[in-house]
């Protein structure tokens, strides 16, 4: 009798938890799972949703983006791009890890405050800090020119416009990184830093020998998450350059040929192929993951 009661209650508790995980099961089936089946299949056509086209066509959509005389500058000019503005990766990384041994450092006073005032554009309106930094970035009356007496043409000049979206990324991720590594650096034991000193080791050789592999699986997770971002930006290529062609990335590139234009089947190409080398380059990152340093 107890054996069924025991029984009962199990089913019972499996599907009350079964209930509270539904909604999410549910919208990740329908609003992600499906969609990419349906992207998947609309990637061998040349489906218009306009005209009701719809013919199977193999994989003419995926040997148009690099063939095609329209299509082939705008897909290749954004994969540059794209490449380009990876950059504020690694640039983060390591101003990131910088603030946050100086601020894990015992001598640091305002470590709370400081701690808010960094992580401030972590929790700020996307669309705000991106009309912001349009404006500091605006060449007849904006603030960075004004500072430097200079009218440098940021928004529109090609390379311009991917450094000032590189300095825009790099100040808007560094605050959820250096809470990351900061935490990282505050679980490392107090034992490594004391036998060092006893050795008479300075602090860059603290720094290089203890703290930074011992951080190492919170490196490893900023740079995967980084470039997993840093290949899908589309909000600054709307938001903060305004379109501007020496900005535009291959999510803005999908974009703008999906829905922009109609040509779903080309713009399903070009996402797959997005999502086939995010996953490579991934599966890379954890394959030649052995210089992660894990402690007990």
């Amino acid at each position: 009798m107890e054996k069924h009661k025991d029984g009962k209650l199990v089913r019972r508790e499996k599907i009350t938890a079964l209930a509270f995980v539904s909604p999410l099961i549910i919208g990740f089936v329908v609003f992600t799972l499906i969609c990419m089946i349906v992207s998947f299949a609309w990637s061998f056509t040349n489906f218009n949703p306009i005209s009701g086209r719809m013919k199977f066509d193999g994989l003419e959509r995926y040997v148009e983006l690099f063939t095609h005389p329209t299509y082939k500058k705008a897909f290749l000019d954004s994969i540059v791009n794209t490449l380009f503005l990876l950059l504020s990766t690694p640039l983060c990384i390591v101003i990131s890890v910088l603030i946050a041994s100086l601020m894990n450092s015992k001598k640091f006073k305002g470590k709370t405050f400081f701690r808010v005032v960094i992580y401030l554009p972590a929790v700020t309106s996307v669309v705000a800090v991106n009309y912001i930094w349009r404006y500091m970035f605006e060449e007849n009356y904006g603030l960075i020119n004004a500072f430097f007496h200079a009218n440098i043409p940021w928004l529109t000049d090609n390379t311009l416009i991917k450094v000032a979206m590189i300095i825009k990324n790099v100040w808007g991720g560094i605050g959820t990184q250096v809470i990351l590594f900061m935490a990282g650096m505050q679980n490392i034991s107090d034992e490594y830093y004391e036998a060092a000193e006893l050795d008479g080791a300075g602090a860059a050789y603290k720094f290089f020998h203890i703290t930074l592999p011992l951080v190492t699986p919170v490196l490893f997770y900023t740079i995967i998450t980084g470039l997993i971002g840093g290949f899908q930006l589309y909000a600054d290529v709307e938001l903060f350059a305004g379109g501007q062609y020496g900005s535009r990335t291959i999510v803005h590139f999908i974009r703008n040929y999906g829905v922009g234009q109609n040509l779903y089947g080309l713009a399903s190409a070009a996402s797959f192929l997005l999502a086939a080398v995010i996953m490579l380059i991934t599966a890379l990152q954890f394959k030649f993951s052995k210089w992660v340093q894990y402690t007990d």
